[in-house]
């Protein structure tokens, strides 16, 4: 198996390593099997110092996926812990090494990234995010939480429609940053806007989630809707 260029982060290889586990036929994996993976790849960045041809160093694989780092893939959804020592590749896991292998570097004001950052920078500073940033019980009123999800759609028709919508684009966002080695989105123009960072796009996912929870019987969860009467 042939080396990463250089260009590649050290996560970016975790999360190849990953698919390289699960094309092999592993749907799920312990922290030992893709330490084994990203030495493989990459044997200078995660050998053993002073061995680094000969023995892997799991700790530093390991700081990549523990850590709190903003391209963490555990953070961003590319990989998930099913158990203890224990992993798999999401389907946005895969997503993302597809588009690692068949990346042939960023364009730095590229179109996709613009409308990626239009897109996020209309809802990092929506009032209801503002407001939930600032007291983790807000929105308390459904309206509040319906003028962020009409971002993704007709809210009065399907408002589950419209927060899968903002999910997809969120992730594509983070999936992008990723892909690229970013950390963030930039404007395009002279005082178009300030800087978008990976734990913003974060911050949104976390966003939709509390709002799924919190208004169940808007978003198509009857089991929870059931639960909070």
């Amino acid at each position: 198996m042939s080396q990463n260029p250089l260009r590649l982060t050290a996560a970016q290889v975790i999360i190849l390593a990953a698919e390289d586990l699960t094309a092999a036929g592993a749907t799920e994996f312990t922290e030992w099997d893709l330490t084994v993976a990203a030495w493989t790849r990459d044997r200078t960045r995660f050998g053993l110092r002073g061995y680094d041809d000969k023995h892997p160093d799991h700790k530093r694989v390991m700081m990549e996926i523990m850590g709190q780092k903003p391209q963490n893939p555990l953070a961003l959804g590319f990989m998930e812990k099913i158990r203890p020592n224990t992993y798999r590749l999401t389907p946005l896991g895969r997503a993302a090494a597809d588009r690692l292998r068949r990346n042939t570097g960023p364009s730095p004001v590229s179109d996709e990234q613009a409308e990626l950052y239009r897109f996020a920078s209309d809802l990092t500073h929506h009032p209801s995010l503002v407001a939930w940033r600032n007291d983790n019980d807000q929105p308390k009123w459904w309206a509040d939480a319906a003028s962020f999800l009409a971002k993704g759609g007709d809210v009065r028709r399907d408002p589950a429609k419209c927060l899968a919508s903002l999910r997809r684009q969120t992730r594509l966002a983070i999936d992008w940053c990723m892909v690229n080695n970013v950390h963030h989105l930039v404007p395009t123009g002279r005082a178009a806007g300030d800087t978008i960072h990976v734990q913003a796009l974060t911050e949104i996912m976390d966003f939709l989630r509390a709002l799924e929870s919190r208004f169940p019987e808007h978003l198509g969860s009857r089991e929870k809707a059931k639960a909070t009467k």
